[in-house]
Formats: structure tokens, sequence, C-alpha cells
């Protein structure tokens, strides 16, 4: 009872250990291991328990289904295994290329005696191989995936438990060959997909030039680590009549069609912005076009419009990160972000606001995407944190181009799940003067009127002007845009002069009609801002122009 009892317990462990290797196989195959090493480890355990010396072979068919190639067999001779590494598949050709060109199993007792290995005796008795059981591996479409066998010092038949077990080995085996092959393809499809998409990105990214005019460039796009699909970042710098626009966004998605939808985003952008529409305006326009579109997507924008000879930047978020502004202390450098007004992302808004900042001489303007800030390692307050720290080391003297590769040298390798656009100017280092000027082209539209009075506050307070002053120019300018924005069909321009004491405020409209005080009605509402001008200002007038007119008004600090 006691030798029954012992005999039941020794297979009571080796059916523990055959389940654990197998649940090993299937589960290493399952989080990525390699499948050759997750197959030798479970044929290392069924030779283990073996209590006749058996040597196990896994081989795996070829994609053109005609030669068997190495799959896993640790006890094997290396010579042997190198010698059937290629073995063609046929009706006489071993028990394994038998049994897979037969589609069923093959068990030869004596190597030695059977005609199947006529061929290949003298390399198996070599080898010290007598008996091999060869099962065909039979993928669950029916398609021959391999063949499993048990190689065995001695002749040797197989037993009702030996068939059982060989059964259940060559079923989990099928399991891990089918799902390594699985992820193989998905691996082989999403980097055909990620080469396309980054191709397709790449191709739609623009070309950003060293230097706009007086404004020097750099820009750079950046994938994220392999395996990670591209995304819809961008950048662009658009030269337009009145200054630069600069730009960077991100659809959302990551794949070959967040890439398109940005390659039409970026269009739009780009045509709305050379038609003079300010950054609220191209945002607006953007949103439009995307809902026209009749994806869920949502993109963030950030659009700025920068004034070079007076530096003063112009910017609407549709939910952006605000661009950082680098400047100087000396030789130390001082950054900030710039003031943003963020609103929604596109597809959930239609209304954005415009905030203007005059920059500081010889400055670096930095934009990007949240991709630089925010990775697999650490989250988005960390990221600007290390921006922070970043920025603050720069040299006083640096290029665009040197901090870029600052920036991205924060994001390590295998830490990047996004792509990433980043985006630097460096602004001229003129000084501020006298005489100093700045203009401003809107569409003859209602909601250009707060756009105008928006622009002008942030330039006008670093002008110097007085609070008093800054009050009663916004007033008269308001105004005077009312009237332009009612009378024209062309885009309004609005030009601002200061010197030490004064402000000379310009618009233009399209409409050649002159506007004279004694014809106004002061029930009117033309009629009561024209008054107001005429109150509030130290002098004003018309200019007629070639195709309309510009009213003008000077008030003194």
């Amino acid at each position: 009872m006691g030798l029954v009892s012992a005999q039941h317990e020794d297979e009571k462990g080796r059916d523990a250990q055959l389940l654990a290797a197998q649940l090993e196989l299937l589960a290493g195959v399952v989080s990525g291991h390699q499948l050759p090493h997750a197959l030798e480890a479970m044929l290392r355990v069924v030779e283990q328990i073996s209590t006749e010396g058996m040597l196990g072979s896994i081989l795996l068919l070829d994609d053109t289904g005609t030669t068997l190639l190495h799959g896993a067999a640790p006890s094997l001779p290396e010579e042997y295994n190198r010698a059937i590494h290629g073995l063609l598949v046929g009706p006489r050709v071993g028990s394994c290329g038998t049994a897979a060109y037969l589609r069923r199993q093959v068990i030869v007792e004596d190597i030695a005696q059977d005609p199947l290995w006529a061929d290949f005796k003298d390399l198996a008795l070599s080898a010290g191989l007598r008996a091999c059981w060869s099962t065909p591996i039979v993928g669950i479409d029916g398609g021959v995936l391999g063949t499993f066998a048990m190689y065995y010092p001695r002749p040797a038949a197989p037993s009702p438990g030996d068939l059982a077990l060989i059964d259940v080995l060559v079923r989990t085996v099928r399991l891990a060959v089918e799902r390594s092959r699985r992820d193989e393809q998905q691996d082989r499809e999403l980097a055909q997909e990620r080469a396309l998409g980054l191709t397709l990105q790449r191709s739609l990214l623009p070309r950003i030039p060293e230097h706009l005019g007086d404004v020097e460039l750099a820009a750079r796009y950046r994938s994220g680590d392999p395996g990670v699909h591209v995304g819809g970042d961008w950048f662009d710098a658009i030269q337009v009549e009145d200054g630069l626009v600069l730009v960077v966004g991100d659809v959302q998605g990551h794949d070959a069609h967040a890439a398109a939808v940005m390659g039409q985003l970026r269009t739009v952008v780009q045509v709305t912005a050379l038609e003079g529409h300010p950054p609220a305006g191209v945002l607006a326009r953007t949103a439009d076009y995307l809902e026209r579109l009749g994806h869920d997507l949502l993109a963030t924008v950030l659009v700025m419009h920068l004034d070079v000879e007076s530096r003063l930047a112009t910017v609407a978020s549709a939910g952006h990160l605000p661009p950082v502004v680098i400047g100087r202390d000396g030789d130390r450098p001082l950054h900030h972000e710039v003031d943003v007004g963020v609103g929604p992302p596109l597809g959930v808004g239609d209304r954005w606001e415009e905030r203007s900042t005059v920059l500081p001489p010889d400055s670096l303007l930095l934009l990007y995407t949240d991709g630089l800030v925010e990775t697999r390692t650490w989250d988005i307050d960390e990221g600007m944190r290390l921006l922070d720290e970043l920025l603050r080391d720069l040299p006083a003297d640096a290029r665009p181009a040197e901090v870029i590769d600052a920036a991205l040298a924060l994001l390590p390798a295998g830490s990047r799940g996004d792509d990433v656009a980043v985006l630097v100017a460096r602004i001229p280092p003129a000084e501020l003067g006298a005489g100093r000027r700045v203009e401003r082209a809107l569409p003859p539209q209602p909601m250009s009127v707060p756009l105008a009075r928006s622009w002008s506050e942030g330039w006008l307070r670093e002008s110097g002007a007085s609070e008093d002053l800054r009050e009663t120019v916004l007033l008269v300018l308001s105004e005077l845009v009312t009237n332009a924005v009612r009378q024209s069909d062309v885009p309004v321009r609005i030009t601002l002069t200061a010197d030490e004491t004064s402000v000379r405020v310009e618009v233009f409209d399209g409409n050649p009609r002159l506007p004279r005080l004694a014809d106004l009605d002061a029930d009117a509402p033309g009629g009561r801002g024209l008054f107001l001008v005429d109150t509030l200002s130290d002098g004003w007038g018309v200019r007629e122009e070639r195709e309309g007119k510009t009213v003008w008004a000077s008030l003194a600090g």
C-alpha cells in the first residue's frame, strides 16, 4: 500500500510540473517572450520528468509550407539540430518530415530498422537516437504549423499514457505557436502602419526655413518610441503681410488617419492666416472645417500672430499649452509663459479669446505639443518642472536649434509614449524707441472690435502709456473699429503709433464715403461714436485712400 501511494504521489508531482510548464509557456508567449525560449523551457521540464531519457524537439513549418525549421530542442546535439534545420517535408523524410507530409502521427520504434529513416539513419544513430515519435502540430485553421517529436536513446513504443501526454503537449504548443504568430503578424502590421503614418506625417509637415525676414527659426518633429503609433502633431511658420504667424497643433489619435486630418487642418490654418484672419478667426474657421469633416476627432491648436517690428505677439489657444518666452537678465536667461486665455479644443468650441504681449528684444519663443512634457515616465506636472529647470540652465546666447536639441533631450528612450512637435523663434534684438508703430488687419466683422482692444491693450501697456491714456485710446479705437466694420467689406487695417507723449490711432476701411461731424445725427450709433472721438481726442481727421479711407485720431498722455 505504501509503494502504490508513493507511486501515486510521484505521478501527481509530475502532472503538477507539466501543468506549471504548460501555463508558463502560454503566459510567457502572451507577455511577449520569444517563442523559442518559451518552448525550450517547457521541453526541459518534460525531459526532466521522463524516466526513459526522452529528448524533445519542436520543428516549425516555414512560410512556404515545404520546409521544417528548428524551433526548440534544448537537449539534442547541436550538430543534429543544425543538420535537420531546413528539412524538406516528404513521405519518407524521417518521422517529422513524414508526419508533416501525411498530417498524422508517425511512430518509429526503431530508427535503425524503419525505412522512413533510410536516408537519415546514420545521422540519428551517430547522435545516439534510436526511437522517434513525431506528431504534426495542426492549427485551428487546419494548416500544419510544425511537428512535436520525442526521441529516445533505445528502441521504444509509446504507451496509452504517452499518447495522451503527447496530445496534451501538442495542443499546448499549438496555442503558443498560433498566439506568437498572431503577435508577429500584428507587429508587422503595426510597423507597416507606423511607417506609413510617419512617412505621411513627415510629408505633410512644412519645411521651416532658418529665417523668415528678421526672425530666426528652428522646428523639429519627433515620433514616439517604436511601437507607438504616429500622431497628428504639427508646426508651421507663415509669413503674412503684417508679420509672421506661428502655429503648433495636435490632432487627437495616433494613426495615419490622425496624420491625414492634421495635414488638412494645417492647410486650413495656413490659408486662413494668409487671408489675414486674426488668430481667433483662424481657430474659428479651422474648427468649422473640422466639424464639416464629420469626424469625432478633437484638436488642440495654438496660433500666434507676431508683429516683428513692434515685437507684439497676439495669441489664441484652442486647448493648447501656452508658449514660453525666454529673455535675458544680463547673461542670465529668464523665462515665463506667454499670457494666453486657453479656450476649448477644436471640435467642442466655437469662440476663442485673443491676448497680446510685447516680447523682449533678442528673446526666444518656444512653442510645443504636450508630448514634450508628458511621457510614460512622468506626468505633465513633473514634465513642466523639468522643462522649467532646462530653460533656467540654457546659455544666454542659445540659438533656436540648440533650444530644441536641449528640449528633446528631456525625453529618454523608452518613455516617449507620444509624438512631439517643437517650434522656436528668435525675436530680433532691435530696442524699443520713439516713434514705435504697430499694424494689424482684422476681418470686417463685429468680433474684430474686442480683438482690436485686447491686441492694442498689451502693446500700449508695454509701450509705457499711462492707465488713463490706455483707457482713452481703447475707447476711441473701439468706436473707430465699430464704424469701420459696419461700412467695410474688406479687412480693416489698424495702425497705432506711439512716442514719448502721445498715441496716434488710424483705422482703414474699404468704404470711400467720408464722414463729416456736422452731418451726423447725435441719436445715430455711428454719430455718437464720432462725437465721442471728437470729444476725447486732441485731433482727428479722415484721409482718402485709393480703395477706401483712413480715419485717424491723436491722443496725448
